[in-house]
């Protein structure tokens, strides 16, 4: 099963909605599978290949 890894900085020059990353990603047909916060402003989130639908 397929993962995916990816750095999220929400601080003031990152990413403006933690969100729509996950929809973009939900639109690649990976689920959110966990998300870890780092600090603050900078998170880690986890993605797995969804299964697909028949």
């Amino acid at each position: 099963m397929p993962y995916l890894v990816l750095p999220y900085d929400s601080g003031p020059l990152g990413f403006p909605c933690m969100q729509a990353l996950i929809n973009e990603k939900a639109a690649e047909g990976y689920a959110l599978l966990q998300v870890i916060e780092r600090s603050t402003y900078e998170w880690v989130l986890f993605f797995k290949r969804a299964a697909p639908t028949e």
